[in-house]
């Protein structure tokens, strides 16, 4: 390898031949370097990350990565700035690193390749092949690593490298792109060293798959999947309707965490878990559900009690334990039950935001906002998307459906017209709580929705399909690509932190905290069977607007009016 480098160079390092300078510094430069209003804006976009972001100038290492760190969790919206001044200021305060800033090595024009890899990318006949291994080249050049030598670690290296150098937003997909490339090229060029590579942030998972557990739990498995799917009505212990699948899936990854857990944890052998009775054996009930506990203060067992539950009724119905048994099983489960009332920890965080009127008002007028963005792309897809996420949020927003029958509805069986009002009907078959549900759209949402049938979903791939939201596969949307399609504009351009589910919780603390009278109403749009649940998992965060309403009326009944001090 090259004899003029060393490989006790720091990855972090391999691109990097500048000295240790910060934001501060950078500055101090543009200061003697740049005159009239480019020194004015740069000057002004460094005071905005001091004053506004909280930024330490003369702390921060004036590198690329520093500069993405910063701005990533940053949004226009947040910040109080229209897009153009925020991306004005990234791109101010980005040129001025890239000019002053701890200097950047271009990689493949400045480090000069050992021979050996030099004649290996030689030997490529693709050309854009041979530009997807060249940052690989360079840092093993640089490290003094043989081409049959790289390996996991070596990949783990040159990602340290291009987070520390590249402007790139993700470094980790140039990885990525670099590990197909190395892959193509071990097969199809002839002789070529080393062995295929992996991600090297692959690790194996907690949770193995049911094929790597005994045939007598692989089969106690099935017999209970066959029972639930298929419930036997002449049967007094069958279950009285078959479980759908999004429960049964839940039930069986149940089966396979905890048994792994009894594995991973060393309590049983693996080829000890003979069926699903082994759960219950000794201390493996304990032990099987102790890894999900989190540690610390005001931890929630919500989610280790939701399996408790489930292995009990499977201890109870299908199993067929003992009373003396269950009654120790549910002991434990009992100890588990998180406090009644209230909604989760981590909803009460997220719904925060929206105690800001601003954030309301940002919401409810983002599906508006998101379809004016859509509709100047020049693009036909990305315009069709854009009124397809507009669509939906404007759903979310005003029928507080759950995603999973929003990106489902098909329009020849759950939206129904009469004259201009459009209804969305969902049968019993197709809700959580198994009891019918029929919303009626607002006319905004009519207007997107009549839009986008008309003009822009025939553009969406597998369009032909009869699901509202068509996936590219030919059936629905996935869960996770809408979630994506509702949360990150909302994210972006708004500055809002949302999943899918807390529209549900939005609806209803917005109507809580302004017209309490009509939670019933609520109630029944969200698809409760009874008040009780709407109170227990979906109020809290009302206590404030609570107090101003009293407040008002003491101020009314003493007299004086708002703000009047005695």
């Amino acid at each position: 390898m090259n004899e003029m480098l060393t490989n006790t160079i720091p990855d972090e390092r391999v691109f990097d031949t500048g000295g240790r300078r910060t934001l501060a510094n950078v500055l101090a430069e543009c200061e003697g370097a740049l005159t009239g209003t480019a020194l004015r804006d740069t000057r002004s976009a460094f005071r905005f990350l001091a004053d506004k972001c909280g930024v330490d100038l003369a702390a921060t290492l004036a590198r690329p990565q520093e500069v993405r760190q910063i701005f990533a969790p940053l949004s226009p919206a947040r910040l109080g700035i229209s897009e153009k001044r925020f991306a004005n200021i990234r791109s101010l305060v980005g040129s001025a690193v890239v000019r002053f800033g701890m200097r950047r090595t271009w990689i493949t024009r400045e480090i000069p390749l050992d021979e050996t890899w030099r004649d290996l990318l030689a030997r490529i006949p693709d050309r854009q092949h041979r530009w997807g291994l060249s940052r690989l080249a360079c840092y093993c050049t640089v490290k003094g690593i043989e081409p049959a030598a790289v390996d996991s670690t070596t990949l783990l290296g040159l990602h340290a490298a291009l987070v520390a150098e590249s402007l790139s937003k993700d470094p980790r997909n140039l990885l990525k792109h670099t590990i197909a490339v190395w892959n193509i090229c071990h097969r199809r060029v002839p002789g070529w060293p080393g062995s295929p590579l992996c991600s090297p942030f692959k690790c194996e998972p907690f949770m193995m798959p049911l094929e790597a557990f005994p045939a007598g739990f692989q089969q106690d498995v099935a017999a209970f999947e066959t029972r639930m799917t298929n419930p036997d009505p002449l049967d007094p212990n069958a279950p009285l309707r078959a479980f759908r699948p999004d429960t049964l899936n839940s039930y069986l990854n149940t089966f396979r965490r905890v048994a792994s857990a009894l594995v991973r944890g060393g309590h049983v052998d693996l080829d000890a878990v003979a069926g699903l009775h082994t759960l219950f054996e000794g201390k493996n009930f304990a032990e099987a559900l102790r890894p999900f506990l989190l540690k610390g203060e005001g931890r929630d067992t919500g989610y280790v009690h939701k399996m408790a539950t489930q292995l009990i009724a499977v201890a109870r119905h299908h199993l067929r334990l003992d009373e003396m048994r269950l009654g120790e099983i549910e002991g434990i489960a009992r100890r588990l039950k998180p406090k009644a009332g209230g909604m989760g920890r981590r909803n009460r965080v997220r719904l925060a935001q929206f105690d800001d009127e601003a954030v309301v008002r940002r919401l409810l007028r983002f599906p508006e906002e998101e379809r004016a963005r859509a509709l100047v792309k020049n693009n036909p897809l990305r315009r069709a998307r854009g009124i397809e996420r507009a669509l939906a949020i404007s759903m979310l927003l005003f029928t507080g459906m759950r995603v999973k029958n929003l990106r489902q509805l098909r329009r020849d069986r759950n939206i129904r017209r009469a004259g201009n009002r459009v209804f969305v009907f969902l049968p019993a078959s197709e809700t959580k709580t198994h009891a019918e549900l029929e919303l009626e759209l607002p006319p905004e949402t009519i207007a997107l929705l009549d839009e986008f049938l008309a003009e822009h979903r025939g553009l969406l791939p597998c369009a032909d399909g009869p699901w509202l939201f068509p996936g590219i596969t030919g059936g629905p949307r996935s869960y996770s690509a809408m979630r994506d399609a509702v949360g990150r504009p909302l994210r972006r351009h708004a500055g809002i932190e949302i999943s899918p589910h807390l529209f549900r919780h939005i609806i209803a603390k917005i109507i809580a905290e302004r017209c309490p009278e009509h939670l019933h109403d609520v109630s029944r749009m969200l698809g409760h069977k009874s008040m009780r649940t709407t109170y227990s998992a979906y109020l809290g965060t009302e206590g404030p607007a609570a107090s101003r309403r009293i407040a008002r009326l003491l101020r009314e009944v003493s007299g004086r009016k708002s703000g009047e001090q005695e």
